[in-house]
């Protein structure tokens, strides 16, 4: 189970880490990147410039104990 647990864990710190290395080279190349940051989306500019676009709805609302089924 420890193994399990250890590879887990192992993806989702490069997922973070080739996440972040995207948004990086998007900004680098000149892209803009979009995001939602505190609950807006929000536009960044390469050269720093921020602009929020619009409030992001929730995706989907899940009641506390809510058990659900990934497929």
């Amino acid at each position: 189970m420890s193994n399990k647990l250890d590879a887990e864990q192992r993806f989702a710190e490069k997922a973070v880490r080739y996440t972040r290395r995207a948004y990086q080279a998007s900004l680098s190349s000149g892209q803009n990147v979009i995001e939602i940051v505190d609950g807006n989306l929000v536009e960044t500019c390469a050269n720093g410039d921020v602009r929020i676009l619009k409030k992001a709805p929730p995706k989907h609302r899940v009641s506390v104990g809510m058990k659900l089924k990934v497929t």
